[in-house]
């Protein structure tokens, strides 16, 4: 039980770091692209704004896909789950967590093999090295990977009649 517990307070506290990164990163991302067409108008095109603004990107959506996972926002067709009673609800929605962990890890473990691969690969502009910017693939997929797991912990202790 102790073990349950930390995981669920790994996974809320995650949760909010990844919130504020991501909350971050948009506005940077804005701040950037501002630059960029106010640069482009009234002076030189700054080079490096488009590379940065996509990396930024890459990684909110690999963050942010942890965050809307946590709060079960993904997109879902859940007219057939409703027509079940709660007993076999609550099965179905931990077999979608297992599928859904399966494929996560995939997602690292393939995300590692690339990021190795690509690492030594530097970017265009910034000369960064690429494995920064593919590690995004394995930290999302660990994010979502404790976030299932979370639920999982979350569905099998929830009491009959409580929702999420």
């Amino acid at each position: 039980m102790i073990v349950f517990k930390a995981i669920q307070k790994a996974s809320d506290a995650l949760d909010n770091v990844c919130t504020v990164i991501t909350v971050i990163l948009l506005g940077a991302m804005t701040l950037v692209t501002l630059a960029q067409v106010v640069f482009r108008i009234f002076f030189t095109a700054i080079i490096w704004s488009e590379e940065v603004t996509r990396y930024m990107l890459v990684w909110l959506t690999f963050i942010g896909a942890g965050c809307v996972h946590k709060r079960a926002k993904h997109i879902a067709i859940t007219l057939l789950q409703k027509l079940f009673p709660d007993n076999i609800r609550k099965s179905l929605e931990i077999l979608t967590q297992l599928l859904c962990i399966a494929v996560f890890i995939v997602a690292i473990y393939f995300g590692f093999l690339y990021m190795n691969l690509m690492g030594a690969q530097l970017s265009p502009s910034l000369r960064v090295p690429m494995r920064y910017m593919y590690a995004a693939i394995p930290v999302g997929g660990s994010i979502l990977l404790l976030h299932s797991v979370s639920w999982i912990i979350q569905i099998c202790t929830q009491k009959e009649g409580d929702t999420k």
